[in-house]
């Protein structure tokens, strides 16, 4: 869809991603009582931040509503040691 279309996507807030984004790397979403666009990073570790759009962004009819349900994120099984205070 065009950039017009997912505006109003985002104005509705429905999460969006361009398709040439790796579903991993996150969304974009107007988080509740916030005036800018956040991008949502799933992986490695989530983490949002303000998302700058940029001109290729404004141009590109690629963008599509972000549906969680189709992400498969794969998490490395780590040993760590936990210290328990007395």
């Amino acid at each position: 869809m065009l950039f017009s279309d997912a505006l109003v996507q985002l104005q509705a807030r429905v999460p969006m991603f361009r398709k040439g984004w790796d579903p991993q790397d996150g969304y974009i979403s107007f988080m509740p009582g916030m005036t800018h666009v956040w991008k949502i990073v799933l992986h490695p570790n989530p983490n949002a931040g303000n998302y700058i759009f940029s001109y290729e962004d404004f141009v590109s009819d690629d963008w599509e509503v972000f549906n969680p349900a189709n992400v498969v994120i794969e998490a490395e099984n780590e040993e760590c040691e936990v210290e328990v205070a007395a």
